[in-house]
Parts: C-alpha cells; sequence; structure tokens
C-alpha cells in the first residue's frame, strides 16, 4: 500500500511541477539529406515553436567552458559516445529554460534510437507526435553528392553517405514502427519542393494540433479591390506611410519570384512568357511566404487588387488567413478611362488605349462583382467614393480606420 501511495504521489507531483506536461512537442525524424533542417526553420518561422537538436546544444555546452562541457570535450576526444543520460538532460534544461515563451518544441534528429523516445517520454513529456521525412535513398544521396560540391565536409563523398543512410535506417525502423503502432507517426513525402513539402507539413499541424494559431492570425488583412485608374495604389501608399501596414501586390511578387532566379522564378518565367495565367496555388503560396515572413512586424497586411476571383478569396480564408475587410474603390468607368489616357501620354503603356481601357474595365467588372456581392453578405465590405480628390478619398478611408 506504502509504495503505492508513493508511486501516485510520484506522478502527481510531477503532473503539477512540470512545466513541460502541456508542451506540444514533436519529434522530427529524416535521413542525411531529407530537407528536415529546412522544414524545420519553416515551422519555427509559422507557428513560433523552438527548434532543439542534440547536436547543438552538446556543441553549446562546450563551447560555453562550463565544467560539464569539459567534460564533454574529454569523453567525444576519446572516441566515446555521449551518454543518453547526458543528452537528455541539456535537452530537458534547454526545454524548461524556454517553456515559458515558445508554442512547442521541435526535437531535431531525435530520438535516433527507440530507447531514447522511450526515455523521453518517461522522463521528460510525451510527444505530440513524430514527423517522419520520407525520402527515397538515391534522392538522398543525389542531394548530398550536391552539397559535397560546396560543403567541404569530408562525410559527403558517396561510400560514406551509403554506410550513413544504412546506419539511420538500421536505428530508425524501431523507431517508426513503434510510433506508428502508438498512432503518433506522420509520414511526410519529402521528395518534392521545399514548398510542396511544407504544404505537407502545414496539413499535418491542421489536424494534430488544431487549436494551434500561427503568427499571421494575430494580424488583421484588408482586402483592396478597385479597377484600372481607380487610385487604390496611391492609397495604399498613404495607409503604410500613416498606420505602418504592410503592402504586398501579388504581381510585384510574381515579378520578384521571377528576378531571384530561383527554380520556382524560372518556372513562372517560362508561364508568362507562354502568355499563360500563373495557377492561382502559386500565387496564394507566395502571399502566405511572404506574410509568414512579415508577420512578426505587422499589424495589417494591405492585400492589393486581390481577390481577383471569388474563388481566390476563398482559398486564401481557408488556407491562410480570414480578412479583416475589404476595401472597395468604386469610381465611374468614364473617369477611369479619363485617368487612364491621362497616365498613357506620359507611361509609354501599350494597354492606356481608349479600346484596351474598356475591354480592361469589362473584365474587371465581370470578374469582381461575384467578389463585392459575396463580401457584402458577409458584412465585410467597405465602399469607399474614390471619384474624389486623394485628401478626401484617404479622409472616408481614415473615417474607416477609426472603428478598425
Amino acid at each position: 500500500m506504502g509504495s503505492r501511495c508513493s508511486f501516485l504521489f510520484h506522478h502527481f507531483s510531477q503532473a503539477i511541477t512540470n512545466p513541460l506536461k502541456d508542451t506540444i512537442i514533436v519529434f522530427v525524424v529524416g535521413g542525411p539529406g531529407s530537407g528536415k533542417g529546412t522544414q524545420c526553420a519553416k515551422i519555427v518561422e509559422k507557428y513560433g515553436f523552438t527548434h532543439l537538436s542534440s547536436g547543438d546544444l552538446l556543441r553549446e555546452e562546450v563551447a560555453s567552458g562550463s565544467t560539464k562541457g569539459k567534460e564533454l570535450t574529454a569523453i567525444m576526444e576519446s572516441g566515446q559516445l555521449v551518454s543518453m543520460d547526458t543528452v537528455l538532460d541539456l535537452l530537458k534544461t534547454a526545454m524548461i529554460k524556454r517553456a515559458a515563451e515558445s508554442k512547442g518544441f521541435l526535437i531535431d534528429g531525435y530520438p535516433r534510437e527507440l530507447e531514447q523516445g522511450k526515455r523521453f517520454e518517461n522522463e521528460v513529456a510525451a510527444c505530440k507526435f513524430v514527423l517522419y521525412f520520407d525520402v527515397a535513398d538515391e534522392t538522398m544521396k543525389t542531394r548530398l553528392l550536391g552539397r559535397a560540391l560546396t560543403s567541404g565536409r569530408v562525410d559527403d563523398n558517396e561510400e560514406t553517405i551509403m554506410k550513413r543512410l544504412k546506419t539511420f535506417h538500421d536505428h530508425t525502423a524501431p523507431v517508426m514502427d513503434y510510433y506508428a503502432k502508438q498512432n503518433k507517426l506522420q509520414t511526410v513525402k519529402a521528395e518534392c519542393s521545399p514548398e510542396e513539402v511544407f504544404c505537407q507539413v502545414e496539413k499535418i499541424f491542421k489536424q494534430c494540433c488544431p487549436n494551434l494559431k500561427c503568427c499571421i492570425d494575430d494580424c488583421k488583412v484588408l482586402f483592396v479591390v478597385g479597377g484600372p485608374g481607380s487610385g487604390k495604389g496611391t492609397i495604399c501608399a498613404k495607409l503604410v506611410q500613416s498606420y505602418g501596414f504592410c503592402h504586398l501586390s501579388s504581381g510585384d511578387l510574381l515579378r520578384e519570384e521571377v528576378a531571384s532566379g530561383s527554380a520556382r522564378g524560372k518556372e513562372l518565367n517560362a508561364i508568362m512568357q507562354k502568355g499563360d495565367l500563373v495557377p492561382l496555388e502559386v500565387v496564394l503560396q507566395l502571399l502566405k511566404e511572404t506574410m509568414i515572413k512579415k508577420a512578426a512586424h505587422v499589424k495589417c497586411f494591405l492585400i492589393d487588387g486581390y481577390p481577383r476571383e471569388l474563388q481566390q478569396g476563398k482559398q486564401f480564408e481557408n488556407e491562410v488567413a480570414k480578412c479583416t475587410n475589404v476595401l472597395y474603390f468604386t469610381v465611374p468607368d468614364d473617369v477611369m478611362v479619363s485617368r487612364l489616357l491621362e497616365r498613357g501620354k506620359t507611361s509609354g503603356r501599350i494597354d492606356d488605349n481608349e479600346e484596351t481601357i474598356k475591354k480592361r474595365l469589362q473584365t474587371f467588372h465581370n470578374i469582381t462583382q461575384p467578389v463585392i456581392d459575396y463580401y457584402e453578405k458577409e458584412k465585410k465590405l467597405v465602399t469607399i467614393n474614390a471619384d474624389k480628390s486623394v485628401d478626401e478619398v484617404f479622409g472616408q478611408v481614415q473615417a474607416f480606420m477609426k472603428n478598425f
């Protein structure tokens, strides 16, 4: 009876004192060259998780010059393995230190073997799930050999790579089997581009942690809609200047991606040179990535010229963030035609002629009316009469901003 009471008291007191008991902990597993480091950085950026690697913690302890660091140096210099107890203690200490400000922990490259995982869950806290980046050996080998051209790492040669991959599989297979039986294994097919891989990761986090907020959730979002020549660009610039909002245009983002010379930028360039439309998913992905990067320093995003059609708006709200309001700049067509013809005298733009302008306006109305109707029903539409001077138009926007 006494031993049972002691056992229950131990677990009860642990539950009270363990600051990690309600924390989301994710083990991140993947072979060398699986791309898990890139994905961890994206998870940290979007969800505010803390990324911990036992290797990094060991190196930091050694570099600190502490007594424990000197002991670790001696162990590693003698060629011995650092004990499981030591690694576990370093992880636990680092997690407790960061528990108050972290939304969750990514334990990278852990557990390397099943006993590590069991010990961690018994002595630190339960993991929410295991995120496993599944990549074919041939792909990982190719990636690592590509990295070897610039890394200078002595272990980036084919023979060593194949040995490392075999060791990884031998140690990891029991880990995968165990967590699969626990219904905690989440597998990501990581052969595709980093952006496509992260889309899978986002779905897993949404499914496993439905109440988890991402960094964008604390930001407001204004869709800014208006025909060509409505003056919305000028007003967006004044909103940025007066309120510190972040102005995003899908057109600008596409041009920046092309100019970056990235693989995705080259694909976009080829699409646009053929005269094809950029897929809706690509525009959405560029907006989402940019917003995640800027979210920590932004209170409101102005999404200019978006959505162009109703499906875009719905998909954005399902996959990125809810829009707070839609600012709709209304101007009679004849005024927009007049403004654009005036601009055409100096712009040199071939589409600033009357016939083309009228076609553009008709297209705008046809596509945009369902957007306007939908957000009016949602009570999110703010109509701005933009057939006035810039100061008068901005005055209407400022009046709306008082209750924003």
